[in-house]
């Protein structure tokens, strides 16, 4: 049996550290030692660092594994393929592809492997993976100005002002005028309509308070998802909203609270319209309580660049995602870097434990989803590539096949202390059916390291032996304990699992 899991010649600079932590809590430090054995007091897995503030869950006994394909065979052609994760995708490639035989293939790939889809040819989708869920694009809180897009005619996705236009004719009893914001201090015309400038267009804002622009946003939102599972509402954090009409002089709206309010009842009011299909909304990585207020009143969010190791509080950020889930929203939690970028961090960024600087960063990316999974993962869905340069199937990690099974219980501080950088560092860890999942999330704001010059040493418990889980789907020697650089993680396979 391997003794660690370690980068090459780590293992003495470790040990010489004084960094090592055993199944009778030797070595550890900051108090460590304390925190570890009220953890193993809790076999229920709930968080134990004392003020963690973390939800906690009821976890039913260990699940009957016996049937449900074992940790490699579970694969299901029609969603959801796996029955431990759910698997997304942003489809902005697909559709612009010139070869109808090309596009055919790489939908017919996509359709085996992600639960979820956002944009792209929905038919072709359909056609493969009847029970994928399909989510079309579109725009919300504002439409585009006449002029302002290539496709004069529009839509109702996002070019939809012509749309607008013949339905309020055809629904005399509203006023198409009202359905707008307008700049305070003149008269309400289509002049003096509120304009703001998103991406490479301007737009007019629409007014939520209006009963008028919630009829027809609902009944837009029906049209638009025929043959769908709901809709994709982009552009809509805080900074999206608040910071481009924050500031302005509204006539509708003197404060700015009123409005923030009114937006929330209409995405109330579109998610009634629609239920039982979903709205998604992309709030990106923001987490103000506008931010929440939104996502709990649609019903869901893609939370775009939320999954991101090296970002200063990702455990602030799980606790988001552990409160929206707790509220029955539906999320999807979307990495940050693609695989090319990982080569990009910097900071002595490597491969650590893995066979290249992408695939420490995917399997990171992995390891923190299932910090926050759901015992019954439908309502969170992880997407680890948001590229369209490639084909979905050279960017996919195989690790995400590898059936861990349900959790058991809830994150908790597995380990804590200084490392030798002098920084502080916090090893997460959680119980699957079949793995115990560790990860080492980045702690601060300042410029640090992420090299062997942070690695930590941290023993696994003795009760079974470990096998880690490699990017490509395979499983490592067994180990008896795993080095962890700042950040990264690992997924152990329990004893007899494999």
């Amino acid at each position: 049996m391997n003794h660690q899991f370690l980068g090459p010649g780590l293992l003495a600079a470790v040990l010489a550290a004084g960094l090592s932590v055993g199944g009778n809590c030797s070595g550890l430090r900051d108090g460590a030692s304390r925190v570890l054995a009220k953890a193993r007091s809790h076999a229920a897995g709930a968080v134990t660092r004392a003020g963690a503030d973390v939800l906690h869950h009821e976890y039913a006994p260990r699940h009957d594994t016996a049937h449900d394909g074992g940790l490699f065979g579970a694969y299901h052609a029609s969603s959801p393929h796996w029955p431990h994760i759910r698997t997304a995708v942003t489809d902005f490639r697909t559709t612009w592809l010139s070869k109808q035989a090309q596009r055919a293939s790489e939908v017919a790939w996509g359709a085996s492997h992600f639960d979820a889809v956002m944009s792209g040819p929905v038919e072709l989708y359909k056609a493969r993976n009847p029970t994928i869920t399909f989510l079309p694009y579109a725009f919300q809180w504002t439409v585009m100005r006449p002029g302002e897009a290539k496709n004069t005619k529009g839509d109702i996705l996002s070019n939809y002002y012509p749309d607008m236009m013949r339905w309020y004719a055809a629904h005399p009893s509203y006023q198409l005028e009202d359905a707008f914001l307008h700049e305070a201090g003149q008269p309400k015309s289509a002049a003096s309509r509120l304009v703001v400038h998103i991406w490479d267009s301007n737009r007019w804002v629409i007014n939520p308070g209006d009963a008028g622009a919630r009829a027809y946003q609902v009944d837009r939102a029906t049209r638009a998802t025929r043959g769908s599972d709901g809709i994709f509402f982009d552009e809509h954090a805080s900074a999206d909203v608040r910071g481009r009409i924050g500031k302005m002089h509204v006539l509708e709206y003197p404060g700015f609270t009123g409005y923030e309010r009114d937006v929330c009842d209409m995405l109330r009011t579109i998610r009634r319209g629609l239920a039982p299909k979903i709205v998604l909304l992309n709030t990106a990585e923001y987490t103000k309580p506008f931010d929440r207020e939104m996502i709990i009143a649609a019903g869901g969010a893609l939370l775009e660049k939320m999954n991101n190791p090296v970002h200063g509080d990702m455990e602030m950020r799980w606790k988001f995602i552990d409160d929206l889930l707790a509220h029955g929203a539906t999320i999807e939690m979307v990495s940050a870097n693609s695989w090319a970028e990982a080569d990009k961090l910097g900071n002595g960024f490597d491969a650590g434990n893995y066979g290249s600087r992408g695939a420490r960063l995917k399997m990171w990316e992995l390891a923190s989803y299932y910090m926050v999974v759901p015992e019954h993962p439908d309502h969170l869905w992880i997407e680890l590539e948001k590229q369209f340069k490639v084909p979905f199937d050279q960017v996919w990690l195989k690790a995400q096949e590898v059936n861990i099974g349900h959790p058991t219980g809830d994150r908790r501080v597995y380990r804590e202390g200084t490392d030798p950088t002098g920084h502080k560092y916090r090893v997460w860890a959680r119980d699957f059916d079949r793995a115990l999942v560790l990860v080492r999330p980045k702690i601060g704001w300042d410029k640090q390291s992420y090299g062997d010059d942070t690695a930590i040493r941290v023993e696994l418990p003795s009760e079974s032996t470990w096998r880690p889980v490699r990017d490509d789907g395979t499983l490592g020697d067994p180990v008896s304990s795993v080095t962890l650089r700042s950040p990264e993680s690992v997924i152990l396979v329990r004893g007899g699992a494999s």
